[in-house]
């Protein structure tokens, strides 16, 4: 299929394309039912209808906070049909982070599950411009909120005539809130082109087409919504649905929706890999993790037989860098998606630097509105962000001479000792392939000689009475040696953003600068030096910390 034939199209107009040329063909799967192409069209004209009835109109922003189930996408598209942006909101979210999002995003309408709503009493007495309120499910949750609420079912009251809306590809689709790793979160305003365009770069770079896909991961990312659901239906494939990831049932769903490729984030294979071999290892049809770390790539292909592709992706700016299916260099990211970006590493001051140099990745487009058009409401981060005609990630990152780019750190995780520029991306790769080892974060501490020493956060692999010694020694005999953590500690389940990154923000806080009694200290051989009792605990009692 020509791209040609995506240009120009939002996301009401695909679906409705799909649903004529697909019809009874299933869509959407879920464990207890399916929906065809049809099915989902037909739901979205009816909520477009209610939607309007209701009060929404042109470029309104609503804000849907629902668990992946059968509504989710329907109301997304509705929401395109009737000119609305749409604000998926972590289902997480509570107190503060719930505000923040509806009060900056200017939210007129919130569609939220009845699990949730006993957070709202709390949150919108302090947000000045009244919400409307849709509840789904259960409607003695529309007490917990008072007066006005009215239950999602309304909408379907309106009818089903056809609406066909007249958004182009340059409105905005969604607003997407980011992390906040390094401050508040940013709401990252979505064109229905960046959204669309890499749901089709997802089904290149990964060979996609004619593959039915399965998904874990929540809908209210853009991993889920558009390399999930969007290239589904951009393909007019299946797509299986799950409400969450859950390494016990990983390869049941695999082998129940009989999916190829898998929606992931990093963390899902080393927890897989992780658990014990079953004779069952290599009983399924998956052929591909998107995404994963090419790092990991040879232990997923030996167990699992199957392989892991990484490019480089973000709400921002879709998909910037890849290789072609099955050309992947270990480590890598791939080279520039040279039809729509370009992409460098640049230094402090914006100059690019040689290949083999590390520096911020930074993009800029080659077509209309396939990057962020900025962060809502935040016009001094979109400055900041776009500055000198580039849109700089926040990643460090470095280029080899054949134009191939290699992640290293977040900016803010960059870690600096003795002179050395150490990669936290590196560390724990290499610590990750550890059997005993489910996930590491590698982060850097004060040191007493100045910049930084470097500290290692580990969950240990179920069982698993891995030593913090034992893993020292195990990074000394695979790391350079200035890489080598000094200090290591294990813990129940790393912090995480609420868009499940590893928050290492709140690593670095914990007690005396990310020191803690239960910190295991290498360099530790006599009292009175820091982190002394913690590690001489650790050393007597293998496998736990003090």
């Amino acid at each position: 299929m020509s791209q040609g034939w995506l240009e120009g199209l939002v996301l009401g107009d695909v679906m409705r394309s799909r649903a004529e040329s697909h019809g009874a063909a299933p869509f959407l799967k879920f464990r207890d039912g399916e929906l065809s192409f049809a099915e989902v069209d037909a739901a979205a004209d009816t909520y477009a209808n209610g939607f309007a009835a209701e009060g929404v109109r042109r470029g309104d922003h609503v804000a849907v906070m629902l668990p992946n189930c059968p509504e989710f996408v329907p109301v997304i598209v509705a929401l395109s049909r009737v000119g609305a942006v749409a604000v998926p909101v972590n289902t997480a979210y509570r107190g503060e982070l719930l505000r923040h999002v509806l009060d900056s995003a200017d939210i007129s309408t919130l569609l939220i599950d009845a699990e949730y709503t006993d957070r709202l009493p709390s949150v919108l007495p302090s947000i000045p411009d009244p919400i409307r309120v849709i509840v789904r499910g259960q409607e003695p949750a529309l007490d917990v909120i008072g007066e006005g609420a009215i239950p999602m079912s309304r909408l379907l009251g309106h009818g089903s005539d056809r609406v066909d809306g007249d958004a182009r590809f340059s409105d905005l689709q969604a607003i997407m809130y980011t992390s906040g790793t390094t401050g508040r979160s940013k709401g990252a305003m979505v064109p229905h082109a960046l959204a669309l365009t890499c749901a089709w770069d997802s089904l290149d770079f990964l060979d996609r087409w004619g593959k039915t896909t399965y998904c874990p991961l929540p809908l209210f990312h853009a991993a889920g919504l558009w390399d999930g659901v969007f290239s589904a239906l951009l393909s007019g494939n299946p797509i299986g649905i799950v409400e969450r990831f859950s390494a016990s049932r990983f390869w049941d769903d695999v082998r129940r929706f009989d999916a190829q490729v898998t929606m992931s984030v990093f963390a899902m294979i080393p927890i897989l890999l992780s658990a014990p071999p079953s004779p069952r290892d290599r009983d399924h049809p998956l052929e591909t993790f998107y995404m994963g770390k090419s790092a990991l790539d040879a232990p997923l292909q030996e167990r699992f037989g199957v392989r892991s592709a990484e490019t480089y992706t973000s709400t921002e700016v879709g998909i910037a860098t890849g290789s072609p299916y099955g050309q992947w260099r270990l480590g890598s990211m791939g080279q520039a998606h040279s039809e729509r970006f370009e992409v460098a590493v640049v230094d402090e001051d914006d100059r690019e630097v040689p290949a083999g140099e590390p520096g911020e990745l930074v993009v800029r487009p080659k077509q209309p509105f396939v990057i962020t058009t900025g962060y809502y409401g935040m016009p001094e981060a979109t400055a900041r962000a776009f500055r000198n005609m580039w849109f700089h990630t926040g990643d460090r990152a470095w280029r080899d001479d054949e134009g191939y780019f290699y992640f290293l750190d977040r900016i803010a995780d960059a870690i600096r000792r003795r002179g050395e520029n150490i990669s936290a991306f590196d560390i724990e790769c290499e610590v990750n392939l550890h059997p005993g080892v489910v996930e590491s974060a590698a982060f850097g501490v004060p040191s007493e000689l100045g910049e930084e020493d470097v500290k290692l956060a580990v969950v240990r692999a179920p069982g698993s009475e891995l030593t913090a010694a034992e893993l020292a020694a195990h990074c000394a005999a695979k790391l350079p040696s200035f890489m080598v953590p000094r200090y290591i500690e294990f813990l129940d389940e790393l912090p995480r953003t609420p868009t499940d990154k590893v928050a290492k923000h709140t690593l670095r806080a914990m007690g005396d600068h990310g020191l803690t009694p239960g910190t295991w200290d290498r360099e530790c051989a006599t009292p009175g030096t820091r982190a002394t009792q913690a590690s001489a605990a650790a050393e007597a009692t293998p496998g736990r910390t003090a």
